[in-house]
C-alpha cells in the first residue's frame, strides 16, 4: 500500500475526484485549497484535490471566481499545478524549508469553497517524517509535522512561518490522530511545481528492489552476523533494473557510489539523485564478503505492481487472480541457512 493508495482509501467523501456511480448520478465535488505562485495565475495544490476532475473552479480571496485548467501533476508527491487566466495576482513568498526548526510557529491557511477562510496555528512538531504508513512503500517526501489543524478544506493550502512565508503545502493524510498534520516541504513543492510549470513530466530513477533497514526485522538479524548497518534487499521486482544485475535478495547494501547508506530512506534518496539510465555502483555485503555490484537505473513506473506483472513470454500464464503481484528470485536452501533461520526443514 503506497501513499497514493492511502489517499484513495481514506479520503473523506468530499475530497474524492468527481465520480458518478449508479447510486449518485450527481458528480462528486472535491474541495481543497491552493496558493498562487505566479502573478499570471499559476497555483499549487494537492494532486488528490484535482485528480480526475472534469472541471476546476477557483475562488480567490477577493471573491472572484475562475475556471482553471491542470498544468501538470505528480502523483508520487501529491503535488499539482493548475492555472487560471488572470494577471497581477498577489503571490505567495517561499521560505527555505531546510531552515525550518522544530518548535517554530506554523500557520495553516485554507478555504473550503462553501466556507470562508480557515486559519489554524500551532508549531512545527517534527521534520523529516518519511514513513507515515508502515508499507515499505515508496515515499519521496520528508514531511513536516505540525499540530496546526489540517482538515479537508486546507489540504493543498500553505503552511506558513511567522513571517507569512510558505514552509510547506498542507496534505491531508487522513486516518491519523488529531494533532498530527503533515505538509510537503516548500523546497520540494517548489522544485516539483517549477518542473510542472515548464511542462516537464516528473521522471524518477528506480532500481526495483524492496528494501528495509538492517535491524528493522529481528527475525532475519541472525543472517547478518558481523554487520550492524546497511539496507537489506528483501525482494527484487521481476524485469526491474536490479533483476538484470548481480544483486540478490538478502544482500545488504552499505554504499551507493561510495556514499554510505544505513537506512532504506537514505538509499532511496541516493538513488533519486541519479539520472535514469545511469550506472550506479552498490557496495554489497553477502555472506561475510563485500563486493561491488553495478546496477543501471530505470524509470520509476507509475504503478509499481503493474511493472512486475509483465510475465515473461516463456512462463505459462496463470489465471489472473492467482498471479503473484511481485517478481521473485529464488535460491536453494542450504543447511546452514536453514539452521540460521530455524526453519525445521533442511531442503527447499
Amino acid at each position: 500500500s503506497s501513499l497514493e493508495e492511502l489517499f484513495n482509501q481514506q479520503q473523506p467523501q468530499d475530497e474524492n475526484a468527481p465520480r458518478r456511480g449508479p447510486r449518485n448520478p450527481q458528480p462528486i465535488q472535491s474541495e481543497g485549497s491552493g496558493f498562487i505562485v505566479r502573478p499570471d495565475g499559476f497555483i499549487y495544490t494537492n494532486f488528490h484535490v484535482v485528480e480526475g476532475a472534469d472541471a476546476i473552479n477557483v475562488k480567490l480571496k477577493d471573491g472572484r471566481e475562475f475556471k482553471a485548467k491542470t498544468v501538470g501533476t505528480d502523483e508520487k508527491t501529491d503535488i499539482a499545478v493548475i492555472k487560471i487566466d488572470a494577471a497581477n495576482l498577489p503571490v505567495a513568498q517561499f521560505a527555505n524549508s531546510d531552515d525550518v526548526r522544530v518548535g517554530q510557529f506554523a500557520f495553516a491557511i485554507g478555504a473550503p469553497f462553501k466556507l470562508d477562510y480557515t486559519f489554524t496555528y500551532g508549531v512545527i512538531s517534527g521534520k523529516g517524517r518519511s514513513k507515515l504508513i508502515a508499507s515499505g512503500g515508496y515515499s519521496i517526501s520528508d514531511y513536516l509535522q505540525t499540530d496546526a489543524s489540517i482538515n479537508p478544506g486546507n489540504s493543498g493550502g500553505p503552511l506558513c512561518d511567522i513571517d507569512g512565508k510558505v514552509v510547506g503545502m498542507n496534505t491531508l493524510i487522513n486516518g491519523l490522530n488529531r494533532g498530527l498534520g503533515f505538509a510537503i516541504p516548500s523546497n520540494l513543492t517548489n522544485e516539483i511545481g517549477q518542473q510542472l510549470i515548464t511542462g516537464h513530466k516528473i521522471l524518477r530513477p528506480w532500481l526495483g528492489i524492496r528494501i528495509e533497514s538492517l535491524g528493522d526485522d529481528p527475525s532475519i538479524r541472525d543472517l547478518f552476523k558481523g554487520l550492524d548497518k546497511g539496507v537489506v534487499v528483501r525482494t527484487i521486482e521481476a524485469d526491474a533494473p536490479a533483476y538484470k544485475s548481480e544483486l540478490r535478495p538478502f544482500d545488504v547494501i552499505t554504499q551507493v557510489d561510495g556514499a554510505a547508506v544505513t537506512t532504506d530512506t537514505q538509499l532511496q534518496r541516493e538513488i533519486l539523485k541519479k539520472k535514469i539510465g545511469q550506472s550506479v555502483e552498490l557496495t554489497v555485503w553477502r555472506k561475510g564478503q563485500t563486493m561491488k555490484i553495478a546496477v543501471t537505473t530505470g524509470e520509476l513506473p507509475n504503478d509499481i505492481s503493474q511493472a512486475s506483472n509483465e510475465i515473461k513470454p516463456q512462463v505459462p500464464s496463470k489465471p489472473e487472480e492467482s498471479t503473484n503481484k511481485f517478481g521473485l528470485q529464488v535460491q536453494e536452501l542450504t543447511k546452514e541457512m536453514a539452521l540460521r533461520m530455524k526453519l525445521g526443514v533442511t531442503e527447499g
